[in-house]
């Protein structure tokens, strides 16, 4: 009697009773074998769940890791643009624990004449002057010896210094633990290493170019597969991601952004959105500065999302955002402010790189926008300018060029046709509507990638704003500094292979897509193929 109410009072109390616990048997441990087999099952059923479009981007991120790895080995060591003194930046950071100084020209004119051993500054140090030719041109190569100071309108100016000095840290902070573990390699070793770390950086942007045109045209798997392809394989991108640079994880967390402003217009922006939002932009800020742009796309897409006279709901979503940015960037800010007197540093930079448009007044944005040059040399820069612009697809024959710029109009003028397809697909709708039909039965069985979803419209309208305004940046930029530069702009890739991908798809009927797509696939493959054997090795090659 007193054993049966033992065993009620432990299965009462949640405990399974003593013979329950004696007749059980004890269960084995699994073995590593069981495990790995395990693991293999779930491997093979999410590869069998998984839809095509997700099997394509997977092999696609592969291809890229692969392909990476190549690009960051073809180039010989610091080749790449500002290579050189993205690493002087990062060893004072690893070593010293601050950024670099941007030198103060009154100050080291006034040292300088007192003393020419002066050298109290941050330098890019003497090791690397064999590869002063990949640097931007104050380091004067082809001397015997580095060049520290120059003579400028009668003031000491220095030669040779930090000019990454103003970008914001981040970057050098997440690479400064693998330059801890090769601190006692040699800086080429180091090198090729720290551009491999980079890869990720890329194949994020990859992945947030899926992600971005699955939201808004979540049912097309043309452009699901063709738009992560034309991101991966534009030849800039993936130098930019096996290159010691800033430049890809300021695309990355941008790409992160346009992302989640997706993401927020089709759900109406909610708290987390705004939260996510606010960290990548911040994020962004911390990469490279020139990220600052994506604080008007994220203030069009709210207001107009939500609705311009919706002021109550986007202007406190509109604050979360930015004040989530601002707390992760206000400490650099300041930083800047306090040492420079602005946000930038910009203002000494022009000072001390006195060889920007000799030294007289830049160019105005007019001049450079109606500038058939200018507009040849950011297309180069766009498809192809490796090794700081020694290697130029239009060296011999500018044909790749022109096909390249051939394929773009076309997509371009197929873009317009999107635009005229959608706009009288609303007016057949607004038609319907008035003759008192079922306006969303119309929708629904339309052409899903029309658009024709408000917050679809409004985001296809920011992909088209994130280019204009990424363009305008690089104008801006040359209106003081002769060196603006195609990779400026390439935050803004995302949007660009989705409204590229958008205007080639208007050409085609449905049923042709699966072919085009494979087209596009294939083009993209051989033109990188084409440019590394028709340019940049041969380039080497005779190099060496």
């Amino acid at each position: 009697m007193s054993s049966h109410v033992e065993e009620v009072a432990e299965t009462a109390s949640g405990i399974p009773p003593m013979s329950q616990l004696v007749q059980q048997p004890v269960p084995h441990s699994p073995s590593s074998s069981r495990v790995a087999a395990t693991r293999s099952e779930r491997i093979a059923r999410a590869i069998r769940t998984s839809s095509i479009p997700q099997r394509f981007l997977a092999l696609l991120l592969v291809i890229f890791l692969f392909k990476g790895i190549i690009v960051s080995l073809v180039f010989p060591p610091y080749t790449g643009h500002d290579e050189v003194t993205h690493y002087a930046y990062l060893r004072i950071v690893a070593e010293e624990g601050r950024v670099p100084l941007i030198p103060d020209p009154v100050e080291f004119d006034r040292e300088y004449s007192r003393d020419e051993e002066y050298d109290d500054w941050d330098m890019i140090p003497d090791e690397f002057y064999q590869y002063s030719e990949y640097v931007t041109s104050d380091w004067w190569s082809g001397y015997a010896e580095p060049v520290r100071a120059v003579t400028y309108q009668g003031m000491y100016l220095p030669s040779g210094w930090v000019y990454t000095g103003n970008h914001p840290p981040l970057f050098y902070l997440l690479m400064t633990p693998v330059f801890w573990l090769l601190q006692d390699t040699s800086i080429e070793t180091q090198l090729y290493v720290f551009r491999m770390a980079t890869i990720p950086f890329g194949m994020l942007t990859v992945l947030f170019a899926y992600l971005t045109v699955r939201t808004i045209f979540p049912r097309d798997r043309f452009l699901a597969m063709t738009v992560p392809a034309f991101v991966a394989f534009q030849p800039q991108i993936a130098y930019e991601s096996a290159m010691l640079n800033n430049d890809i994880l300021a695309i990355m967390f941008t790409s992160a952004v346009i992302w989640m402003i997706v993401v927020g217009l089709r759900r109406r922006f909610p708290i987390w959105n705004c939260l996510l939002i606010g960290l990548f932009f911040g994020l962004a800020m911390l990469s490279k500065s020139t990220s600052v742009t994506s604080a008007a796309l994220i203030a069009f897409a709210m207001v107009f999302g939500l609705g311009l006279r919706n002021i109550r709901e986007w202007l406190p979503k509109g604050f979360l955002a930015a004040g989530i940015a601002g707390l992760l960037v206000w400490p650099w800010l300041f930083y800047m402010w306090s040492t420079y007197g602005d946000l930038s540093a910009l203002g000494r930079i022009e000072t001390l790189q006195w060889w920007n448009y000799g030294g007289g007044e830049g160019r105005s944005i007019w001049s450079m926008l109606s500038a058939p040059d200018f507009f040849w040399e950011r297309w180069r820069e766009t498809w192809g300018a490796f090794g700081w612009r020694l290697i130029q697809l239009d060296t011999k024959d500018p044909t790749l060029l022109r096909v390249l710029l051939w394929v773009t109009l076309f997509a371009t003028i197929g873009l317009a046709v999107y635009a005229l397809r959608f706009l009288r697909e609303q007016r057949a709708i607004d038609a319907a509507g008035e003759a008192g039909e079922d306006i969303g039965y119309i929708r629904h069985r339309a052409d899903e990638t029309l658009a024709i979803m408000p917050w679809q419209v409004t985001a296809v309208v920011t992909m088209g704003i994130t280019c204009v305004l990424a363009y305008y940046a690089i104008l801006q930029f040359g209106t003081t500094f002769s060196l603006t530069q195609a990779r400026y702009y390439f935050p803004a890739i995302v949007p660009a292979a989705i409204l590229f991908m958008l205007g080639v798809r208007s050409w085609f009927p449905r049923t042709w897509l699966p072919y085009v797509g494979a087209v596009t696939f294939l083009g993209l493959v051989g033109l990188n193929l084409l440019i590394y054997t028709a340019y940049v090795i041969p380039y080497w090659n005779q190099s060496v």
